[in-house]
């Protein structure tokens, strides 16, 4: 019976601390993410601020010549 005992005890620990490290592990994935979308919206902004600056020398550019 007590070896019955001990091997249940066993699992539900084994079982609990699974569960533990999962829940800490869900949030990993939220903050990669997280990264992602300000890389591609800082990227999408230099596109803007590049554009911006390309017409606008180009514009100069034209009333030299």
């Amino acid at each position: 019976m007590r070896t019955l005992y001990a091997t249940l005890h066993t699992l539900g620990v084994t079982l609990e601390d699974r569960i533990d490290r999962l829940r800490k592990d869900g949030e990993t994935g939220a903050a990669t993410i997280e990264i992602v979308f300000w890389a591609v919206g800082l990227l999408v902004l230099a596109g803007i601020v590049y554009a911006f600056l390309s017409g606008w020398i180009n514009g100069k550019l034209a009333g030299i010549t």
